[in-house]
């Protein structure tokens, strides 16, 4: 894939598309399309973690922190962001992230009928 950026983004989307856990930590669009397209695909129910990264910065600069509080500290971190899954979308909120209506989740799949010919 050298010298194919556009190859290489488009290998890198596909892997964190169908990965079981998607860690985000970059904000910009191919997160955000990234995030929606994952929701959309599984049925609102990807595992996909965003840190709070300035928490996690402040985690990392602790050289004295022992592990079991930083396992803590991650839990809850993680916790939250479980929370903030399963929100849908509000008005004004990306449609990117939240691709689908909110009552999509909810909508029965219609059966195909039989056609008669």
């Amino acid at each position: 894939f050298q010298g194919h950026s556009s190859r290489l983004a488009a290998l890198d989307y596909t892997v964190c598309l169908h990965s079981q856990v998607f860690v985000t930590t970059q904000g910009g669009n191919f997160p955000h399309f990234l995030v929606g397209h994952r929701r959309y695909t599984y049925g609102g129910h990807a595992r996909t973690i965003k840190p709070d990264k300035r928490k996690l910065v402040q985690l990392f600069d602790d050289t004295n922190i022992r592990w079991q509080d930083f396992k803590k500290h991650l839990r809850d971190m993680l916790r939250r962001n479980d929370l903030k899954g399963v929100e849908l979308r509000k008005p004004g909120g990306s449609l990117y992230m939240h691709p689908m209506p909110d009552c999509m989740c909810n909508a029965k799949k219609s059966t195909p009928t039989p056609s008669s010919e």
